[in-house]
């Protein structure tokens, strides 16, 4: 049978609405503005006394500094004004409303001590809505750049991670490097310098306490200084031996999905075939090989999916694609397992993607660090990967990491410690990550079939928002704690002869990368949004407990139904790849066959809607972290004409800066059949440009609740409707 594909939503059927701003508000009462234009002149006297002296206000043009304003006033509601004064916002304080950190260049600052000087001079006191809101004018505070794992007291020495503020011009950074190279030589300080495109600028280096101040003191363009923690991976348990007449199908796809992991094989007839390149540049310094366990049996399961041990019984494996091998994990001669730190890990992959993103669309990463992440916390390597999904559209599926032993009694305490929640690198705001959940139970097993994981990391991301957003399978665990291979994920060994079994989010995430690839391939004109869009939209609720009330934390939006996400079926879903701008809405508009009418008994109307977007991030602001978010409103058709409806009493994931918006809604009554529009607003935060637009996917699916009428054939067959679906666009390929 000829497989339908989803609804392309045409161009026409898309309008633009121009969108009514208001203003930014009155200059804060003051006694005496004059006086308070005198006090900001000497505070910014004695700033410019110490923090010009900095050696590298020596060669770059943009100076960091801090704002404040009154004490019992909200900084970010007279960011306007201080930005009409020539600053740039850079990051806010959480824990205190009033201050926030701004960058302003030489040119700016010399016109904002003109303008200053006018504000104090002048009788009507010119600029006072912009200068009244300012309190305090000073550096940055040293002890606000140094993360809580550090003591500037001791004398302990450190593996750091020195982050420069981005903003930083391109012209200037190699002016800096020099300058640092000079500093460092100077101090006898080891270091490494990497600069990610001009945006993300770090050194690598060990210091103790004096030392960071010492550093600190000298420069005014250091953001953060934080440990330059390292990553981790385990090993699998050995199975059967596979027998030697198994046979293979031919792959289905050309494509490859990048894996950075331990190595892949290159022993037995199995894996090498689907290997079709290896980047060993980056096997960590000390390793005499890689480690190929734990990347060997990631790589199996890109390949041939979850069933590969069924395969295997069978003797017919059935490969989908191939896997480009970048190993970042060796093993040294007393066969310990060494792996790159933050900083190196953060650079290998962005070579490799610099290299790969025009013909490689998907990256795995079954890795990450044990500790789990605090509120407003963001790792080197998961900014790195946010900056990278942006700059080359491309997907990250990362684990959300393994609970290694019982926290507590199972599963309220256990899933209610702190050490539950994900570690580095699963906060990437725009990759997706993916907890376990299981397949298989057994008399005394810690969960049930298609339950969480025991040992699945959970969310809240560090944002408060939803992570993981997906789950696959990636083993069970027996009571207390131990693993049993009969309800383990399956995979191949390191030897290439024999199966593997093991438990671990490491295991689920090559799962959901193959189901991403098959959407690239099935879909090629596809961007990053509308795959991670599609694996959403089409992704089945996993439960937890009984006892737990149903929570996004745990399982995300759940289990993707690969088969849903390719192709149609009885549902119509509509597809639509569009950008905002900053000045107008985007009505989307979609139709309801005519079968649905209010009174029709038979059928229920029913609306799922997803929306993903891939917002800029600031990367100097953990706590303002996406710089854009949209706002949705369903526009339904009555008998009176449009009308936007409520979605309060809806099932809803909308939460504010989270590049994922999803709705569900049914209708029985008080609406008409024919044209309803999804209407979309794009807002900014630190989004300087006024051209700015943002790229966004959305997806609607229309279906009957009851289940009887077959609304994708009412579309096709509606002759007046112009909806095509998209065989003539995508290749021929067989799903594996």
């Amino acid at each position: 049978m000829k497989k339908k594909y989803h609804l392309e939503i045409p161009k026409d059927n898309i309008s633009k609405k121009e969108i009514n701003k208001t203003g930014f508000g009155e200059s804060v009462p003051r006694f005496s503005y004059s006086e308070h234009g005198i006090s900001l002149r000497n505070k910014k006297n004695q700033f410019k006394e110490i923090e010009y002296s900095k050696k590298d206000l020596k060669v770059i043009s943009n100076v960091f500094l801090q704002l404040s304003t009154l004490d019992n006033m909200n900084i970010k509601s007279h960011i306007l004004k201080i930005e009409n004064l020539g600053f740039e916002l850079v990051s806010l304080n959480f824990e205190n409303k009033s201050i926030a950190n701004f960058k302003i260049n030489d040119d700016k600052f010399q016109e904002f001590e003109v303008k200053l000087d006018e504000y104090i001079s002048t009788p009507e006191n010119k600029y006072k809505t912009y200068f009244s809101a300012i309190e305090n004018i000073k550096a940055i505070p040293i002890e606000t750049k140094v993360s809580h794992d550090i003591d500037i007291n001791s004398e302990l020495r450190y593996d750091l991670l020195i982050q420069f503020f981005d903003g930083i011009k391109k012209e200037e950074i190699e002016s800096l490097e020099k300058l640092i190279r000079k500093e460092f030589l100077q101090n006898n300080f080891e270091y490494n310098f990497s600069n990610i495109s001009n945006r993300i600028v770090t050194i690598k280096t060990r210091l103790n306490g004096s030392e960071i101040n010492t550093i600190l003191n000298e420069f005014n363009s250091i953001k953060e200084i934080s440990l330059n923690q390292n990553y981790f991976i385990t090993n699998s348990v050995k199975g059967e031996l596979i027998a030697d007449d198994i046979k293979f199908e031919d792959v289905s796809s050309s494509s490859a999905i990048c894996i950075f992991d331990s190595g892949i094989t290159t022993s037995g007839k199995i894996i090498p075939n689907f290997v079709r390149d290896r980047i060993n540049s980056y096997i960590p310094a000390g390793s005499v090989s890689p480690q190929y366990s734990h990347g060997t049996f990631v790589a199996s399961r890109c390949i041939f999916g979850d069933d590969i041990e069924f395969q295997i019984t069978t003797k017919n494996l059935k490969p989908y694609c191939y896997v480009i091998d970048v190993p970042v994990f060796g093993i040294d001669s007393f066969n310990n397992i060494l792996g790159l730190n933050d900083f190196d890990l953060a650079n290998a992959i962005t070579e490799v993607v610099e290299s790969l993103y025009l013909e490689v669309k998907v990256y795995n990463l079954s890795l990450g660090n044990p500790n789990s992440l605090r509120d407003n916390e963001r790792s080197h390597l998961g900014k790195t990967l946010d900056f990278l999904s942006k700059e080359f559209d491309v997907l990250f599926v990362i684990s959300s990491g393994n609970i290694n032993s019982s926290l507590g009694t199972y599963p309220e305490n256990h899933f209610s410690n702190v050490n539950a929640r994900i570690g580095s690198p699963a906060e990437s705001l725009l990759g997706l990550t993916v907890g376990s959940i299981a397949k298989y139970d057994d008399h005394g097993s810690l969960t049930k079939r298609d339950l969480i994981s025991p040992f699945s990391k959970i969310g809240p991301g560090t944002d408060g928002g939803l992570k993981p957003e997906l789950v696959s399978h990636g083993g069970n665990l027996m009571s207390p704690y131990t693993s049993f291979p009969r309800i383990s994920a399956c995979g191949l060994f390191e030897d290439g002869l024999s199966l593997s079994y093991d438990n671990g989010t490491s295991f689920s995430s090559p799962i959901i990368s193959r189901h991403a690839q098959m959407l690239f391939d099935y879909y090629p004109f596809a961007k990053t949004n509308l795959i991670k869009a599609l694996l959403i939209h089409f992704a089945e609720k996993r439960e937890v407990f009984e006892n737990f009330d149903f929570d996004f934390k745990f399982t995300g939006f759940g289990e993707p139904l690969i088969q849903n996400a390719l192709y149609a079926n009885k549902t119509a879903t509509y597809l639509y790849q569009g950008e905002l701008d900053m000045d107008n809405y985007d009505y989307v508009k979609f139709n309801i066959p005519d079968i649905f009418h209010d009174g029709n008994l038979e059928s229920k109307l029913k609306l799922k809607i997803t929306i993903v977007y891939n917002p800029e991030v600031n990367l100097n602001n953990d706590y303002e972290y996406s710089k854009t978010r949209l706002s949705v409103k369903l526009v339904k058709n009555t008998a009176v004409g449009l009308k936007e409806i409520s979605l309060s009493n809806s099932n809803i994931y909308t939460k504010q800066w989270s590049p994922i918006l999803q709705f569900e809604k049914s209708f029985t009554r008080n609406f008409d059949a024919g044209e309803w529009e999804v209407a979309l607003r794009l807002y900014t935060r630190s989004i300087t440009d006024v051209n700015f637009k943002q790229d966004y996917a959305i997806i609607i699916e229309v279906m009957d609740e009851n289940g009887n009428i077959n609304v994708y054939d009412e579309i096709k067959n509606d002759t007046s409707l112009n909806y095509n679906s998209f065989e003539n666009d995508v290749y021929n390929i067989n799903y594996a």
